[in-house]
């Protein structure tokens, strides 16, 4: 009797087992929506018009933020109960696109905030670096390094780079300190087709 277990064990143990990939959205199946995870962070980007894609935000609890963003780079408004945030570029976002390694671009925009002066310059500056490989779980994407650095009246005021999938239109890590002792990475961990 206990030999019969055990074989019967063992068999179940050898016998070939389904192995569940995920399926990897591609730039074809991107624009019917796909999900970017990692711990209590969840963020759906869907093609909203054009160029434009809309990113819903999930961190765990109650509350949401909606993003709208240029071809899923450059926000353009983060609407939420916290601190909503919108701006409006002056330059033309069409000319940084397809990116290129050492490209530089420098967009104007205004913040469309009541507790922000229309007359401060305000600048995005944008330096595109290489291409590298970025893998979520089994699914793998071309990425460029693509410095942001906020400038107002010539002072920065903020620097990250974002790894982005041109092929997603979505930044899938990004990289804050770059260059010193305290350089630390923020990516997505996982990838999901909306169903």
């Amino acid at each position: 009797m206990r030999r019969n277990l055990f074989l019967s064990a063992l068999a179940a143990m050898l016998l070939p087992t389904t192995v569940y990939a995920t399926e990897c959205p591609t730039a074809a199946t991107a624009k019917r929506g796909f999900r970017l995870l990692q711990v209590n962070v969840q963020s759906e980007f869907r093609k909203h018009h054009e160029q434009i894609i809309r990113i819903e935000n999930s961190y765990g609890g109650p509350g949401r933020q909606t993003v709208f963003s240029y071809r899923g780079l450059i926000d353009l408004s983060r609407m939420d109960a916290e601190a909503p945030q919108a701006i409006y570029a002056l330059s033309d976002l069409k000319d940084i696109f397809p990116l290129k390694r050492g490209a530089r671009h420098e967009i104007s925009f205004i913040p469309l905030s009541p507790d922000e002066p229309a007359d401060a310059e305000w600048t995005f500056e944008l330096n595109v670096g290489g291409q590298e490989n970025f893998a979520l779980e089994n699914c793998k994407y071309k990425v460029w390094k693509v410095r942001q650095t906020t400038k107002k009246d010539g002072q920065m005021v903020d620097e990250w780079s974002a790894l982005y999938s041109p092929d997603l239109e979505a930044t899938l890590a990004k990289i804050y300190e770059e260059g010193t002792a305290d350089e630390y990475t923020v990516p997505y961990e996982r990838i999901r087709p909306v169903q």
